[in-house]
């Protein structure tokens, strides 16, 4: 051994070291794959609480627009609040897409692991003409620990460098990145006598070359933000830091292109929660470009000259059963003085005594009552000048018959090839004037019976549009739901009402067996498929033979070799394709037996 030359036995030794080493190189534990998934969750978890604080804000700003009209504000202040509402809409809706676009992406990542398994994502947020989506929970996915699907999506076959795809990941960051800090850098102020324009140069900006080597990053920042407003400049610079990611990582003396060191040799489930990760940083940037719009509604934009009542609610119509959440407040109210009330409900007359109601600004009456419209006026009591005065208020609101549609999010998807049920439901519509359309189908959808049928086209997403008339003719959309368009998923091999799942048959069974057949399983889908050919491996004096048949159903041969095969030997069917709707023929893999 020491040094000299090493014999045949000795170099196959060597090798099967190797491959052993290689094979408990690759296999990731299952702590591991679970702690990616309990990362997920997290991320998940702070980009929600991120929307949600963002959501605040809005409202927050919604509600002092409709204070401010109803109180009699100047023009030019209502003016100034709509712009600054507006400006931070601009900022959700570029905040929506890039988040989503990330969802998207590793949906796809998903889907391109394992074809068969349903939508791994849902609505989570939003209205369906504008949803925010999420990633489904990752202990769900089937195939964790794959590690050939992210580099084989987002890097060049056999080398560290990103594919086309993968670039594209960096691009839709920084294109984020600076779209948004334009936008919340945009700012024009009254100064000196005249407008003063603040606005932010994003080419300034340049990458660092690594995650240690950030100087020049750094000197880019502080240059591009000394044209922004000096209130906003800080947090712009932090909007730039969170979507700014190095051109290389350095990992244990070796150097890897920032797309590379996030996908290379990356396991299914760990480069879904990379994305996860990349949609958190959108919530949070978009949150602190919120913080600077709106903190362009000074204290002295929400003066007000005079006093009233105001009664709103989020909606005026509820179903039957439910209650409606109705909120008086008063213009310019003062939070540590108690909110006194009174109220009569479907009495214009005022007959009897009205209902009393004492609590905190802003609580709100729990109203419900039948089918129909209802009115609700009464008095509150504000404190003017020392003195206590009644402020009269009013508010209608509708109460509908219940109705409802249940839809399992990870299930919007539409088959390729297929005549895709989908059931309509608008209530309070007569139904004749109801009109269901859908971009990204093949042709308008077909009603049949209680259903509208959908032909997918050919590419990824379809958007299905439900409209309905008013009684004068006007035609309104009622919902607008996005599907994924996915291939049909393929059939797998059946033997002796056996499929791959099964390691054995009883050889009396499998003698009798006439026919290979292709099924979807357990699937709801009723998709009828047709074995167009399939190979039968045997033995016959000591050699593997070949035996094929260019349908299903076996031939006298096949069925004459199982006859002599000895229990306790193995019958392989191979090469079984099969042909569904679309017409073409697919591999769907084959079946491995032991006669018993």
């Amino acid at each position: 051994m020491g040094g000299g030359k090493e014999t045949p036995r000795q170099k196959l030794i060597g090798l099967m070291y190797l491959v052993l080493m290689a094979l408990l190189a690759m296999n990731v534990s299952k702590s591991i794959l679970n702690a990616f998934i309990i990362v997920n969750d997290k991320f998940e978890h702070a980009a929600h609480l991120t929307h949600k604080t963002t959501q605040a804000m809005m409202d927050k700003m919604e509600a002092s627009m409709v204070v401010m009209k109803s109180s009699g504000a100047a023009v030019k202040e209502i003016e100034d609040i709509a712009a600054i509402i507006e400006s931070a809409n601009e900022i959700r809706e570029l905040a929506r897409t890039t988040s989503n676009f990330f969802v998207w992406e590793a949906s796809d990542m998903i889907h391109h692991s394992d074809p068969i398994m349903p939508v791994p994502f849902y609505i989570e947020e939003g209205s369906p003409e504008k949803p925010y989506y999420s990633l489904m929970q990752m202990d769900t996915l089937s195939k964790k620990d794959d590690y050939d699907t992210a580099p084989h999506m987002y890097l060049l076959e056999g080398v560290l460098e990103p594919s086309e795809r993968g670039t594209n990941i960096e691009t839709r960051l920084f294109s984020f990145r600076d779209s948004l800090i334009t936008l919340a850098a945009k700012y024009s102020i009254e100064e000196g006598g005249g407008m003063k324009d603040y606005f932010i140069d994003p080419t300034i900006l340049v990458r660092p070359p690594n995650s240690h080597d950030t100087i020049a990053f750094e000197e880019s920042i502080h240059k591009a933000i000394q044209t922004c407003h000096p209130d906003d400049q800080a947090r712009i610079k932090r909007i730039i830091e969170v979507l700014t990611v190095p051109e290389v990582i350095g990992n244990h003396g070796e150097v890897y292109p920032w797309v590379a060191y996030q996908f290379d040799h990356t396991v299914i489930v760990a480069a879904a929660t990379i994305f996860t990760a990349l949609k958190n940083d959108v919530k949070m940037a978009e949150q602190i470009a919120i913080e600077v719009v709106s903190g362009r509604a000074s204290v002295e934009t929400f003066k007000f000259n005079k006093i009233i009542p105001l009664a709103f609610s989020k909606t005026s119509y509820i179903n039957q059963g439910d209650s409606l959440g109705l909120k008086i407040m008063i213009a310019a109210f003062d939070s540590t003085e108690a909110m006194n009330l009174e109220y009569y409900i479907d009495d214009t007359v005022h007959a009897g005594e009205p209902i009393k109601f004492s609590g905190n600004p802003g609580d709100a009456l729990q109203l419900g009552g039948g089918v129909g419209m209802h009115y609700v006026e009464g008095t509150i009591e504000v404190k003017e000048k020392g003195a206590i005065k009644k402020k009269p208020w009013e508010f209608n609101y509708s109460v509908g018959a219940p109705s409802a549609a249940v839809a399992a999010a990870d299930l919007a998807v539409l088959y390729r090839n297929w005549d895709n049920k989908i059931k309509v439901s608008a209530s309070g519509y007569d139904p004749s004037t109801i009109s269901v359309a859908c971009t990204g189908c093949k042709g308008s959808l077909k009603k049949q019976g209680d259903f509208y049928i959908a032909r997918a086209g050919s590419g990824k997403v379809a958007t299905i549009k439900v409209s309905g008339k008013t009684d004068d003719g006007k035609s309104v959309q009622l919902a607008a739901e996005e599907f994924r368009i996915f291939p049909l998923p393929l059939p797998s091999p059946y033997f002796a009402n056996k499929s791959i799942e099964s390691s054995t048959v009883k050889k009396s069974i499998a003698s009798q067996a006439s026919q290979v057949f292709a099924k979807l399983g357990n699937s709801p889908l009723n998709v009828k498929y047709t074995v167009t050919q399939f190979e039968m491996l045997v033995t016959k004096s000591g050699k593997i033979i070949t035996l094929k048949a260019k349908n299903g159903r076996l031939n006298s041969q096949m069925k004459a070799a199982i006859k002599k095969m000895p229990k306790g030997t193995s019958l392989n069917i191979v090469n079984v394709k099969a042909k569904g709707p679309s017409g073409s023929a697919k591999p769907i893999g084959g079946l491995s037996f032991k006669l018993i």
